[in-house]
């Protein structure tokens, strides 16, 4: 299988203080195409830093990254908006709404950083992907009058707008109770059997279950890469 996100000798320092944090030490890692990865690890133990720097919010301080077979690692500023426009989307465990925006318009929202032109056609696609999610019937709802997994249904939905080749999922249970994450997690194990590719942090072993693959860091490094029997 094709890896679609390789890093490669990877290392983040962050320079606090006189001494440098060393945050990722040389790390290695290949998640292919289709493939389902949970990153697990103690707080500290870089899993945040590593999603951040996949998600092209952040650039190592040496290394590669590789994302679709282009070296991301050391782009400036615009051209990794472009990648992530293109490539990447995103969940995050605190939904990241407009509250002002109705579902629908929430959806719409990687659209308009893209840069693309919002018409009959956008609007339908982001009504199918509420649709897909279960809100068909609250498209004019606010985030206000939507429950947590509601939500995070909204934010599943907009992740899939430009049709990502992968989906980061950064703690996408960790606001929602045990009945709702499971519905979540229902949602994105349908996603990845579909085809897309995820790459998800958790600290939960129960939610690390749904993946088909376990990467536990500590420190920095990979201390166990396994595969889960599903």
């Amino acid at each position: 299988m094709v890896a679609v996100a390789e890093v490669a000798d990877l290392v983040k320092d962050y320079f606090l203080g006189p001494e440098p944090v060393h945050v990722l030490r040389g790390l290695n890692l290949a998640v292919e195409e289709g493939d389902f990865v949970a990153l697990m690890g103690p707080s500290g133990s870089g899993k945040s830093t590593l999603l951040n720097i996949l998600g092209c919010l952040d650039r190592p301080t040496a290394g590669d990254y590789f994302l679709a077979g282009q070296n991301v690692a050391h782009m400036e500023d615009d051209e990794l908006s472009e990648v992530r426009s293109k490539y990447l989307g995103f969940i995050f465990q605190s939904y990241n709404l407009l509250p002002q925006y109705t579902v629908v318009e929430n959806i719409e929202v990687p659209l308009l950083y893209q840069g693309s032109r919002l018409n009959a056609e956008t609007r339908e696609r982001c009504i199918a992907l509420a649709e897909m999610v279960g809100l068909g019937e609250r498209l004019d709802h606010r985030p206000n009058q939507l429950s947590g997994g509601q939500q995070q249904r909204v934010a599943i939905a907009r992740s899939l707008v430009n049709d990502p080749q992968v989906i980061l999922a950064d703690e996408p249970t960790g606001n929602l109770d045990s009945r709702t994450s499971d519905e979540i997690m229902e949602m994105l194990q349908r996603l990845n059997e579909s085809g897309k590719t995820i790459i998800m942090v958790t600290h939960e072993n129960d939610i690390a279950e749904w993946a088909r693959r376990v990467v536990r860091l500590r420190d920095g490094a990979i201390e166990s890469d396994d595969r889960n029997d599903r």
